[in-house]
This record gives C-alpha cells, sequence and structure tokens, in this order.
C-alpha cells in the first residue's frame, strides 16, 4: 500500500514539474532570441559608425561624427553583453556554449 501511495506522488510530482520545465525552455528559448538579436544589431549599428567616422565623414555634421565616434566605443560592449545572454540561453537549454 504504501509503495503505490509512492508511486502516486511521484507521478503527481512529475506532473507538475513537467509544465515549469516547458516554461523555463520556453524561457531559456527567448534568452537565447534576444541575445542574438543584441548581438546582431550593435554589430551593424558599430559599421554603421565607422562608416559614418572615417571614410564618410566629410558627408556629416561635427556633431554626428562624435557621436559615431562615441558609438564606436558603446556598440561593441553591447555586442559582449548579447554575447553573455546568449550563453546563458544556451546553458538554459542545454546546449553547447
Amino acid at each position: 500500500m504504501q509503495q503505490v501511495i509512492n508511486q502516486t506522488a511521484l507521478i503527481n510530482h512529475e506532473r507538475a514539474l513537467t509544465p515549469k520545465q516547458n516554461n523555463n525552455k520556453n524561457v531559456f528559448s527567448l534568452t537565447k532570441q534576444v541575445g542574438n538579436w543584441l548581438m546582431l544589431v550593435p554589430v551593424s549599428l558599430f559599421l554603421s559608425c565607422l562608416l559614418i567616422s572615417y571614410p564618410f565623414a566629410e558627408y556629416f555634421s561635427m556633431t554626428q561624427q562624435i557621436a559615431a565616434h562615441i558609438g564606436t566605443m558603446v556598440f561593441p560592449a553591447l555586442f559582449k553583453v548579447g554575447y553573455v545572454v546568449r550563453c546563458i540561453g544556451q546553458h538554459g537549454l542545454g546546449l553547447r556554449v
């Protein structure tokens, strides 16, 4: 009798964990997607800032050039944050980091 109760409790415990585990997979999947976007967008903005700062500087005002120079320092930092967020998502999904 005790064994049946323990098996029933174990089954109920597994059922209770299943939706939570699916929710965690959804959260980590979203985390990985956010990390991917946080890597893609800063790279494109960084390249734009490099183009504004150096080869096409004559077509932009001094204020825009200063902002582009600041962007060349800020956007790689955002890329690094995106990489860390992506690694967290991959680790949470059980994928190789």
